[in-house]
């Protein structure tokens, strides 16, 4: 492990943990990490806030249980509604069950973070948590697969 993270550093507030990893070759990694005592939305609360982005969520989003994009706070996150894979026809939020995200077109830097949380009310009686990348290769890997989402009301 001394190998693969040359520098790291730890943030602890009560009931999550970010640890910023750098890799060997000096990329730096966020990992978000949640217990079932923060009660915030992971991706709007924080996640967005601390990349300082706005985010586009693709989440498992069944009916009646997704929280809806969010523009409360400064930086925003919004619910990707459709994904279309390299010729495969698009196919909605509510049959991909992946957790992901990735900051809009024009930001600053382009994150993408893979996790184990849905934007969902239940979920936040969960723990989990996200790490997110600014790679340029993993974030058009990911943007490209974008066909809609959600704006704010």
């Amino acid at each position: 492990m001394p190998q693969l993270c040359a520098k790291s550093s730890s943030l602890k507030i009560r009931g999550r943990h970010l640890t910023v990893l750098q890799s060997a070759q000096g990329q730096n990694f966020f990992h978000f990490v949640k217990s079932n005592s923060y009660t915030d939305d992971i991706f709007t609360a924080w996640m967005a806030q601390q990349l300082k982005t706005d985010l586009l969520a693709e989440t498992w989003q069944r009916k009646g249980h997704a929280l809806p994009s969010n523009c409360s706070l400064p930086y925003h996150v919004y619910n990707i509604k459709a994904i279309k894979l390299y010729h495969r026809p698009y196919f909605s939020s509510y049959h991909d069950h992946s957790k992901w995200c990735v900051s809009t077109q024009g930001s600053k830097y382009r994150w993408t973070c893979i996790g184990d949380l849905n934007r969902d009310p239940r979920q936040a009686f969960r723990s989990g948590g996200f790490i997110c990348t600014h790679n340029q290769e993993i974030y058009y890997a990911f943007h490209r697969l974008l066909v809609h989402y959600e704006p704010c009301d």
